[in-house]
């Protein structure tokens, strides 16, 4: 059995753990990037340059690298790839490989961030206040009903990337331009061609204790497990450590989305817990950058995610338990390229 990790980009560690998976299967790892800068491509057992996911040729380069290198699964690294890859998910299976996607629906609702709060409010999740334009929440923080500080983030985006804090609204003004500027101007400029003028989310700041929860389903969307991981450590917006707690409360709520969502494997949701409440900032259906916490707890979604594509058991109590206390760190790591001899799709 063959895999091909798209969108590879920096994580070396998820090529890494579908190595370590498919070793009793006599399967490869391979891995695609729209560049050659992406390191992850050099951890592969074979790997390749794509076009890029807003292309044309993109699916079609996917479906014929997978009949040609005998792939079997398609896992998704990037948000921009999943209503892409959910849309043409009947194109692959009709070829035999199995496409780790959710919905088309619930990934457009996991890209747009806007849709996603939305989606929060209407389903009666404790979220936080978000504004489409600088008016609405001038006029809502006139009427004392939105406060300083904000976060200011593209609407459709990923990580921290363009998003910065203002404390006040000459702050606001500056980096909302800066923002819209910057999506403009980048490759987010395509997704955001879908309401434009409206690129850019003014989000309330709220305090507290921040989590991540790997919400775990079967490929059916049934819920098995919510690993919930507390943020100890963060830099430029990266989580770079936490510790793997049990918290009846918030593995309660990894339920209660993962009976909306439906979603296959593994959904990373962001949580800010006060006094308040439990708030649900958003959500990503895929294999996220915190993943690899729970995966050093014992979690191991790549064994699992092979084993239930082959209709074989799942061990859960060696697969899907965590190990609470589990005190994890993300590290930095070189990766040495000697040639670059790359295959490209054109």
């Amino acid at each position: 059995m063959n895999i091909l990790l798209t969108s590879a980009g920096r994580r070396t560690y998820l090529v890494d753990f579908f190595k370590e998976a498919l070793v009793k299967y006599n399967g490869k790892v391979h891995a695609i990037n729209s560049h050659e800068n992406a390191p992850a491509l050099y951890h592969a057992d074979f790997y390749s340059i794509a076009p890029p996911i807003s292309s044309e040729q993109y699916i079609s380069f996917l479906l014929e690298y997978c009949k040609a290198k005998a792939i079997k699964i398609i896992v998704p690294l990037l948000d921009l790839d999943l209503p892409v890859l959910a849309k043409a998910k009947p194109l692959f299976q009709t070829e035999g490989i199995y496409v780790l996607a959710p919905s088309e629906d619930i990934a457009l609702l996991a890209n747009d961030k806007y849709l996603t709060y939305l989606f929060l409010k209407d389903k009666g999740f404790d979220t936080v206040q978000n504004f489409l334009s600088l008016e609405s929440f001038e006029e809502a923080h006139k009427l004392g009903k939105a406060n300083f500080p904000v976060i200011i983030k593209p609407r459709w985006g990923m990580g921290s990337l363009f998003t910065y804090e203002a404390e006040n609204s000459e702050e606001l003004h500056f980096f909302y331009k800066k923002a819209k500027r910057q999506v403009i101007n980048s490759h987010l400029s395509h997704e955001s061609q879908q309401d434009p003028g409206q690129e850019i989310l003014i989000m309330e700041k709220i305090d507290g204790e921040e989590y991540m929860l790997d919400i775990i389903n079967d490929l059916e969307g049934n819920h098995k497990r919510t690993v919930v991981n507390k943020k100890l450590t963060r830099k430029l917006g990266e989580t770079e450590a936490v510790v793997t707690v049990a918290d009846s409360k918030l593995e309660k709520l990894g339920q209660e989305i993962a009976s909306f969502l439906r979603h296959p494997l593994v959904c990373d949701v962001d949580v800010i817990v006060n006094a308040k409440g439990s708030y649900i900032l958003e959500f990503n259906p895929r294999f996220s950058g915190g993943y690899p916490f729970s995966h050093l707890a014992g979690i191991n979604l790549p064994l699992a995610l092979i084993q239930w594509v082959n209709g074989e058991e799942v061990n859960e109590s060696t697969t899907l338990i965590p190990e609470i206390g589990t005190h994890s760190m993300k590290a930095i790591s070189m990766v040495k390229v000697r040639a670059m001899n790359l295959t490209t799709y054109n």
